[in-house]
């Protein structure tokens, strides 16, 4: 029994569809013969050649085989992929772990497919055991998705906790690992279990560490069985030229990226030291990611405050376990300094009332 066994029956037998766009001369796809654009081929529909070799550049990026990778419109696109595939509408049935990413039930929702909650241990900084998921585990349970490092919390599960999950749930679900904040650790990523087991799935984007959220490019990598099953529901010219070659020219550029990181964590640390200063903050959460969450009663207001003062930043619904929480993205270094300022200037009026 393979991975193969939980994809949706009907899809299975799907043709892969490519376009045809080789020839000098395209009459073949009802395009305009030119652009309003000068000096462009936006006219023309994405070469499919060019998709290819920024395939093969981000797969050897990863350091995985060519047929193990799969582009998408950004991360979302590859969870909406995934749900269609393997999940039958009132039939099978989706694990995840709030607090975490909401468009992970946005998409299950959308496809009618079952819910099934297992919140993480708020009194235990938001953790996650084998032993909550094995308490919450449906035999229905087509997919289960851990978010790592998770959105909103920060927090960080290992490749050995990735690995017993997988090994636990073989031939029973497919193990989906979204990473898309995995770059901003220091930890490996779970790219390096895929030879391991055929149901482990990873989601990654350059939505986040790389600066490319406007070109809406990631990818799934995993076993090439399951590539070439999702290849069979994907749509023909779905990456846009330009993304592809914005997304060709920043990948040549490691120096910056690394750089970037580095800058990153840096004003990380000193946001948190800052933050640690101030009364009205209770918690600070440890975070592997760009972005902290806090603690404190008065999220409402500082939400408000900074909101006033032209910086919006990440609050919860009063339904959520995150009510009295708040999610700030690691911005500029004069952004940081910034808000900064203004949560001290809170914090001293909150103390004087």
């Amino acid at each position: 029994m393979s991975v193969l066994n939980l994809i949706r029956p009907e899809l299975l037998d799907l043709p892969i569809y490519r376009g045809d766009e080789e020839a000098k001369y395209r009459l073949h796809a009802n395009e305009l013969p030119w652009s309003p654009i000068e000096k462009t081929s936006y006219n023309c529909y994405p070469c499919y050649q060019q998709q290819i070799k920024f395939h093969q550049q981000l797969a050897n990026y990863y350091g995985i085989k060519e047929k193990q990778l799969v582009l998408t419109r950004g991360s979302d696109d590859g969870i909406d992929l995934l749900t269609r595939l393997f999940l039958t509408a009132r039939k099978d049935a989706f694990l995840y772990f709030p607090p975490t990413f909401s468009m992970y039930a946005f998409y299950v929702r959308v496809q009618q497919a079952e819910l099934v909650e297992c919140p993480l241990d708020k009194n235990n900084n938001f953790s996650l055991s084998l032993e909550q998921i094995r308490n919450s585990w449906q035999s229905n349970c087509k997919i289960i998705i851990l978010c790592n490092p998770n959105n909103p919390t920060g927090n960080l599960v290992s490749l050995e906790f990735i690995a017993s999950v997988c090994e636990h749930y073989r031939n029973r679900s497919l193990i989906v690992v979204d990473e898309a904040y995995i770059e901003f650790t220091d930890k490996p990523s779970a790219v390096s279990l895929i030879n391991r087991f055929d149901n482990l799935v990873i989601l990654r984007t350059l939505s986040k560490a790389y600066g490319l959220a406007g070109i809406r490019l990631g990818s799934i990598v995993a076993q090439a069985s399951t590539i070439e099953a999702i290849n069979k529901i994907t749509a023909p010219y779905t990456i846009p030229t330009p993304s592809l070659d914005l997304a060709q020219q920043a990948l040549r550029d490691k120096q910056w990226f690394i750089a970037e990181i580095k800058k990153i964590r840096i004003e990380r640390d000193k946001l948190q030291t800052q933050l640690r200063k101030l009364a009205c903050v209770e918690k600070i959460y440890l975070s592997e990611t760009n972005f902290i969450l806090i603690k404190t009663i008065y999220a409402q207001k500082i939400a408000d405050y900074l909101t006033e003062n032209n910086i919006a930043i990440r609050q919860f619904p009063p339904n959520s376990l995150l009510h009295q929480h708040l999610r700030i993205t690691i911005g500029s270094e004069e952004q940081n300094s910034l808000l900064i300022k203004l949560l001290f200037s809170f914090n001293e009026l909150t103390i004087r009332v």
